[in-house]
């Protein structure tokens, strides 16, 4: 996995954009994120702190998610990318709700990362598995 500066910045621009796709960024979801990135990443608590700082400029300056996931779609291998799907999804169900605007954003992500759709299904019932 490429992860360089900013295929962390754009992962956490990313992860953001589905916790507040329902425009209601709580804390358990920024903690999610926090977390994810720490995991994901191997990185500290302050530099996932500082990501997600840097991440809300980042993502109000952009147009879209297609910058984002483009950069991801050509730094990470298949593999990479499945896992960061799951990733996705445990944000959206951090707060034990999948707000229909969330699993939109998520399905726009899966587009832009090249994912079929029986994997996005198979991780999502591994995710509601992992959260029950």
């Amino acid at each position: 996995m490429n992860d360089s500066n900013q295929t962390k910045l754009y992962s956490t621009c990313l992860l953001l954009s589905v916790a507040d796709a329902d425009e209601i960024l709580d804390k358990l979801e920024l903690n999610t994120v926090k977390d994810i990135l720490q995991d994901f990443f191997s990185i500290t608590e302050n530099d996932a702190q500082y990501l997600l700082e840097k991440a809300r400029t980042e993502i109000k300056k952009s147009t879209g998610l297609f910058e984002f996931g483009q950069h991801l779609n050509t730094h990470f291998d298949h593999q990479d990318k499945l896992d960061f799907i799951s990733c996705v999804f445990e944000v959206a169900l951090a707060d034990g709700n999948l707000h229909y605007l969330e699993h939109h954003t998520i399905k726009k992500i899966s587009n832009i990362l090249h994912i079929n759709r029986e994997d996005i299904l198979s991780i999502k019932s591994e995710i509601d598995l992992y959260l029950d």
